[in-house]
């Protein structure tokens, strides 16, 4: 539009501050059209059903458009991403889904993204990744891949996915949280969907919906270590001893707990077991209610010791692990 003046409400468009939201579907479609874009909805639903990338889309919109001005080019590039969002098109690229991974799991992105676009639900979003990784020949490359696509260290997203779920459980999204652990288990390919579950409900401090999901982790799960020793304390809590000591005979199979690193409450857990294993093993006893506090208190800080180790600042049961090594079982290496 080289020598015309814009018109319409493109004529208010700033680009230090843009906010095609505030376009109807009419304005934004007139807008493209002052700069050389003609599209409608099904022109556009054609052309993203055939692109590998949703970046292909704005770079053929930003070399079709016939205005030199900065100012409004910008609106051809932004407005592949608000139609996309604003007509709910069922097709996910690669680098639209890593900027969806980015707002489900990154709670600044989360509200600057909600904030200034049309935000996806977290079951759209997580609808999508599952779909992306089922048809993944690696599924934890390709979950890296979308990260680092987000600039997001493919060593960080375990953590802050289950800070997300966390986030989702404390305000009542408890199906999103599942949602959550499961995608965890599948992508890691190791660990158990409801022992993540345990960990991210115990942060939100929802101690009783914790304590359900350790209880029901199957017996045979390749849990870590530290999630081993998680799910121990949490079933303690919960009055049942059987299931305690296995989760913890299972733990030291993994790690070797050194005296010194032990917390008081680990000390009682551990003292009370040791106890009921010489006392014969009798199925039902009653878990004294001193001994319940103290396997809660214990279940709090390897919540924290596990969260910590997704973010490779140590692994569950010792070691270290550096983020690279798939083949290994230490949640520090992820």
């Amino acid at each position: 539009m080289a020598g015309n003046e814009p018109t319409g409400k493109l004529t208010a468009f700033d680009a230090n501050t843009p906010a095609l939201r505030d376009f109807t579907e009419a304005e934004l479609l007139d807008a493209l059209a002052q700069i050389g874009i003609v599209t409608d909805r099904a022109q556009f639903s054609a052309r993203a059903a055939e692109v590998e990338l949703q970046a292909d889309i704005e770079d053929e919109w930003l070399t079709a458009c016939s205005s030199d001005d900065e100012n409004l080019r910008v609106v051809a590039w932004m407005a592949v991403r608000e139609l996309w969002e604003r007509w709910q098109l069922p097709q996910w690229p690669k680098d639209r889904l890593a900027r969806m991974l980015l707002y489900l799991i990154d709670a600044d992105f989360s509200v600057q993204w909600a904030d200034n676009h049309h935000a996806p639900t977290i079951g759209q979003v997580l609808d999508a990744l599952d779909a992306y990784i089922a048809a993944a020949p690696d599924k934890r490359d390709a979950l890296d891949e979308l990260a680092a696509m987000g600039e997001l260290p493919p060593s960080a997203w375990p953590a802050k996915t289950m800070d997300a779920m966390a986030e989702w459980a404390e305000i009542g999204n408890l199906a999103m949280a599942a949602r959550g652990g499961a995608l965890m288990a599948t992508v890691l390919g190791h660990g158990h969907a409801l022992a993540f579950l345990a960990a991210a409900l115990l942060s939100a401090r929802l101690i009783d919906r914790a304590q359900s999901a350790a209880m029901e982790v199957p017996l045979d799960a390749d849990l870590d270590a530290g999630f081993a020793e998680l799910c121990a304390y949490l079933c303690l809590a919960a009055g049942d001893v059987v299931l305690a000591d296995h989760w913890m005979t299972h733990h030291d199979k993994l790690s070797t707990v050194r005296k010194s690193e032990m917390t008081f409450a680990i000390e009682a857990v551990r003292d009370h077991l040791t106890a009921w294993k010489q006392g014969g093993r009798q199925e039902g006893e009653t878990v004294p209610d001193k001994v319940r506090g103290a396997a809660k208190q214990a279940a709090s800080w390897t919540t924290f010791y596990v969260m910590m180790a997704f973010a490779g600042t140590g692994a569950p049961g010792g070691g270290k692990g550096d983020g690279d090594d798939h083949d290994k079982k230490s949640l520090g290496d992820y």
